[in-house]
């Protein structure tokens, strides 16, 4: 079972993917977590990112490469036998590139060989939390508030055709957890998941 976390950079998406792989681990129900980043061409896009050296359309085939090469790595079985955690899935490359004038179609054409989310969450916050967020300890491309903003303004306006259910980011971290753990939990019982 696909489940993908989408949001603005500090949303707290990497420490609920987490905390709901402790959860999994502890109940005893396999669970994988996937992130960008951490392919060869990720490291290379982190890379890339941190020097400025991209620019729009070399982001949309990046991520969709380091994408690609993370699904590559599931086995047919995991989408049926285990909980997968995206970190970041399609809905990111839409809102982000679309935030910086590329052609939402352009960028679905080039994600369009991965499989649809089972479910997705829309974790938001403002773009004012995400800079305030944002330390020297992660690793962040630094984003003004007006181009958060548009980033926002995209995701909002994908919602539903991503199937993402909205979470108000604001909250405290336990109470999002509670929320999210509830809809994944009702989800999979409800569309029989061998999970």
């Amino acid at each position: 079972m696909i489940v993908i976390f989408e949001g603005l950079d500090n949303c707290g998406k990497t420490t609920i993917v987490q905390m709901l792989k402790d959860y999994y681990t502890n109940v005893g129900i396999d669970s994988e977590v996937s992130k960008e980043f951490e392919t060869n061409i990720g490291i290379e896009l982190k890379k890339m990112a941190i020097e400025g050296t991209l620019d729009s359309i070399l982001k949309a085939y990046l991520f969709a490469a380091d994408r690609y090469i993370r699904m590559k790595s599931i086995k047919d079985e995991d989408l049926k036998n285990k909980i997968l955690l995206f970190d970041r899935y399609v809905p990111s490359a839409i809102a982000y590139r679309m935030a910086e004038g590329v052609n939402k179609n352009f960028v679905l054409n080039i994600n369009s060989v991965f499989p649809k989310a089972d479910i997705g969450f829309f974790i938001d916050i403002t773009p004012e939390e995400s800079v305030k967020r944002n330390t020297d300890t992660k690793f962040n491309i630094k984003s003004s508030t007006e181009h958060l903003g548009k980033v926002r303004r995209e995701y909002l306006s994908i919602l539903d055709e991503n199937n993402l259910i909205y979470v108000d980011g604001m909250k405290p971290i336990e109470q999002i957890f509670n929320d999210i753990l509830q809809k994944l939990e009702e989800f999979r019982i409800n569309n029989a998941k061998r999970i």
